[in-house]
């Protein structure tokens, strides 16, 4: 029903467009608000490609690319609080080495007492801590605590492979293509079906589907870049524990 709405959707493209004022790296149509009704949304035309051209370009422009959206979704999760939670192909152009945004209708916008938690959590799995993501999960709601010591593991396997990308212990190039990070999400998936105690949160549904699908991005582009340096400038400078 949301994406159905284009005054909502208008509303939403000209809260991001004030967001990512003065940076270069990205651009978002301008809405013209007084052609807009529920039913027609009206906005500037983008000259952009469409991303899935992209794996045509140089390596440059692909790990240029891959690390704008990458940055793009922890800025999202961690600055925003607002994120466009459909990471498709489809929803982005490139001009050049800028990244062109489409579509706001899944906009949503997230409590900031939720994503402090959620934060501490990968925060907890960039650092290689498990007994954090544990404590931090139950505080979320993502657990009870009374959970088998297979569904335990599951959930924080799970949890752990999304920090990778941001440990010390990363390569200072990281290399998308030869990441296993979604198959080992997914290997997790039926563990965490039979032996679940309470659903995950609502909120997280859009949450992961934004992470995994920027790890996907990046992994059709074949980018490498610093993800550390991502991570550091958007997040650990910026977000305390």
């Amino acid at each position: 029903a949301w994406e159905c709405d284009y005054v909502r959707e208008a509303n939403n493209a000209i809260r991001f467009k004030e967001l990512l004022a003065g940076d270069d790296r990205y651009k978002v149509p301008s809405v013209v608000k007084d052609l807009c009704t529920t039913r027609v949304l009206v906005s500037e035309r983008l000259q952009g490609r469409v991303l899935s051209k992209a794996v045509e370009e140089s390596q440059t422009i692909r790990n240029e690319l891959g690390e704008r959206l990458l940055r793009l979704c922890l800025r999202e999760v961690f600055s925003f609080r607002f994120m466009q939670t459909d990471p498709n192909w489809s929803n982005f152009f490139y001009n050049k080495s800028q990244v062109e945004l489409l579509d706001f209708g899944a906009c949503r916008e997230f409590p900031k007492e939720f994503l402090q938690v959620y934060g501490r959590i990968l925060m907890s799995a960039a650092n290689n801590d498990r007994e954090g993501v544990w404590n931090y999960s139950k505080q979320l709601g993502f657990v009870t605590g009374y959970e088998t010591e297979v569904m335990r593991n599951a959930h924080i396997d799970s949890v752990m492979v999304l920090g990778e990308p941001f440990r010390e212990t990363a390569p200072d190039n990281y290399d998308f293509l030869s990441q296993t990070i979604t198959q080992r999400v997914r290997e997790t998936i039926p563990v965490m079906l039979r032996h679940r105690l309470t659903p995950p949160p609502d909120e997280t549904y859009g949450l992961h589907k934004k992470l995994s699908g920027a790890f996907l991005l990046c992994t059709k582009l074949g980018s490498r870049f610093d993800t550390k340096a991502v991570w550091k400038e958007e997040v650990q400078d910026k977000f305390k524990m």
